[in-house]
């Protein structure tokens, strides 16, 4: 995890070349990231050995994405808007499903301890066997029945719903539809296509294992979130047990993958417990 300040520099200059943003917002940027660097060690004896160069780039990426667009609240919730209304119109969602008012009070409760207030989180069920979760912008949040019937606790259900809050508190799902906006036309596309699809053009296009640093803060924060709001933190890697029974691990794989190895995240969930 620890790297030469040179090395540091370096790429981050690198980055800041291509992105050409002025010296004030270069400045701005450098005193965040250096802030960032001090909380690296959050995959120390966790994650895979690629991740620790990833998580450095990857703070570079944040900075540059932040400043090169600004998206409104309004455009955030008029975009998530369109999603759920476009599963709506496709009947796919789910809203007798048992689960339903569990899964809305686990939200609620979650919810209250996420950093940005601005935000006005709701939650659907996808009828998928898919096993499956995302956050959408505007606070729109989907997890699938396929999900549903994978677990085994509403403990392991809470950790994965605080996983897709932290996406969104932390700015990881506008900073994907920065990435696309600046390469194309956004607006277009979202009358066309779901955010899944729209997720899976960016990963395809824009460096999947850098995209990973985003998958470990948001477990760190999705377990925080739901620590917080009284979870048992014992079932929260429960999820990534199962997982790991069907993963096959390779390089290729991990330079290609938009999510980390499930028994990586599990170690480092471990790793939080006993801290």
């Amino acid at each position: 995890m620890r790297y030469s300040l040179s090395t540091l520099f370096l790429c981050f200059f690198i980055q800041v070349s291509i992105a050409q943003i002025s010296v004030e917002k270069l400045e701005e940027a450098l005193s965040d990231y250096t802030t960032k660097i001090e909380h690296a060690t959050v995959l120390q004896d966790c994650g895979h050995a690629f991740d620790g160069p990833a998580f450095f780039y990857k703070q570079v990426e944040n900075n540059w994405l932040d400043f090169a667009l600004n998206i409104s609240s309004d455009s955030k919730k008029n975009i998530g808007r369109d999603m759920y209304n476009r599963y709506v119109t496709l009947g796919q969602l789910d809203n007798n499903h048992f689960a339903k008012p569990k899964v809305e009070e686990i939200l609620q409760r979650i919810v209250i301890n996420a950093s940005r207030k601005d935000v006005s989180y709701r939650i659907s069920i996808l009828k998928s066997e898919e096993i499956n979760a995302f956050a959408t912008l505007g606070g729109y949040l989907y997890i699938t029945t396929g999900l549903i019937n994978f677990i085994d606790s509403y403990d392991e259900l809470a950790f994965i719903i605080g996983h897709e809050v932290a996406h969104e508190d932390k700015l990881h799902t506008q900073r994907k539809v920065t990435k696309l906006t600046l390469s194309t036309d956004l607006e277009g596309m979202t009358r066309m296509e779901g955010f899944t699809d729209i997720a899976n053009k960016i990963n395809r296009t824009f460096s999947p294992p850098f995209d990973q640093i985003d998958e470990y803060e948001a477990d760190k924060v999705g377990f925080e979130l739901a620590k917080a709001a009284g979870y048992d933190v014992n079932r929260f890697a429960d999820f990534f047990k199962k997982l790991e029974r069907y993963e096959k691990q390779d390089l290729i794989k991990k330079l290609t993958s938009t999510h980390p190895f499930a028994e990586h995240r599990k170690k480092c969930v471990q790793s939080y417990i006993t801290q």
